[in-house]
């Protein structure tokens, strides 16, 4: 395994680091260091903003100290992690914006999680922003980065602007055109929605042409990744992108693959077919993210959905499958309002904090032989 560690968000609202101080940044390292990780994915730009920028049209709160430290603090934490001996990822979000602030309502009218708007990659202004984001960012961390994930995540939907696009795509692919698929019949062996999904990942393609002309414009020479999404439920696993035609179309690029529902009992060896085997046979190297001090998603009525049960089931597929990178969401719970890491519900799992549950996590790696 090249690197294991932990995958954390100064931005707002997913519940732990965007309120840490250079004391708490020490502590976490140290832990980590500790625990044998040498890897730190830290995400400045989510659904929410982490990092104090110069645009107007992001989200900037004065709460989280990436902001009221005037971006010192992710300094701080980026150096200290390099003189623990550690890579460090910066992950940025370029599709989702608190659409209030940001001045350009989603071209989609269902395209929203709360105050927040989901944007596909052509309405008009968005890809554009897109790059301004990606240059800022690579200007004011890229120094200190060994590597960038960008994340594209909702940028697929149908919207009225993306047809001609579509359209013209279709008959340069010899496909069907946008009426045809939008009134398919629904047979229950065909997949109508493969199409779009290949319109789609191109779109995707573009976008991250676009992305990776700016970031090594701006002298960044690191490895580039993005997320290619999967939907999973009981029975079904669905991935977002077609990833043999993203391998061609995007040569330069990695793919982090991750359990989508973070839940380990749920089509477990399908999970690990999508997310390793298939893009080891690609030639990917494996970017796995997985559930690390995580209450997201969990059913606290069933004890067998505990975090020492998920992260058991884990190990065990770590070592049966050997991701190349092991990334865990989730290091710390400490604002119960927290959207992926809650400090509420830790205590159902016998953990009083965010601290604790982790250097159990830690600890189960080294007894079970994964570090």
């Amino acid at each position: 395994m090249l690197e294991f560690g932990f995958w954390e968000y100064t931005a707002p609202g997913g519940g732990s680091v965007d309120r840490y101080t250079t004391a708490d940044w020490d502590m976490l390292l140290d832990d980590m260091a500790g625990g044998g990780m040498n890897s730190l994915v830290l995400c400045v730009k989510w659904l929410t903003t982490g990092y104090r920028s110069r645009y107007d049209w992001l989200d900037q709160d004065p709460n989280a100290t990436g902001i009221s430290t005037d971006n010192s603090v992710i300094h701080y934490a980026m150096r200290e992690a390099r003189k623990r001996g550690m890579k460090i990822w910066l992950l940025v979000v370029g599709t989702q914006y608190n659409s209030s602030k940001f001045g350009i309502q989603p071209a989609n009218p269902d395209a929203y999680w709360g105050e927040f708007g989901m944007y596909d990659l052509d309405q008009p202004g968005i890809a554009e922003r897109i790059e301004l984001l990606y240059a800022e960012i690579i200007e004011l961390f890229g120094e200190m980065a060994d590597g960038l994930i960008a994340e594209l995540e909702f940028c697929d939907r149908d919207s009225t602007h993306r047809i001609p696009i579509y359209n013209e795509w279709a008959q340069a692919e010899n496909r069907p055109d946008y009426d045809t698929i939008k009134k398919i019949a629904m047979e229950p062996r065909s997949y109508p929605f493969l199409d779009w999904r290949d319109f789609s990942t191109d779109r995707r393609s573009v976008m991250l042409k676009r992305i990776e002309s700016v970031v090594r414009g701006k002298g960044f020479t690191g490895p580039l990744t993005t997320i290619v999404e999967v939907g999973s439920c009981d029975g079904v696993m669905v991935r977002n992108v077609n990833l043999p035609r993203l391998r061609k179309t995007s040569p330069t690029w990695g793919v982090v693959t991750y359990d989508s529902i973070y839940n380990r009992r749920i089509n477990r060896l399908s999970s690990m077919d999508y997310c390793v085997v298939q893009p080891r046979e690609l030639g990917y190297e494996i970017n796995y993210l997985t559930r690390g001090v995580m209450t997201f998603g969990a059913n606290w009525d069933d004890i067998s959905d505990s975090l020492d049960d998920q992260w058991r089931m884990v190990y065990e597929d770590a070592l049966m499958f050997k991701p190349d990178r092991f990334w865990f969401m989730g290091a710390d719970a400490r604002n119960p309002e927290g959207m992926v890491c809650n400090p509420i519900k830790l205590p159902q799992w016998g953990y009083p904090d965010g601290r604790t549950a982790r250097l159990a996590m830690l600890k189960m790696a080294k007894e079970m032989g994964v570090i």
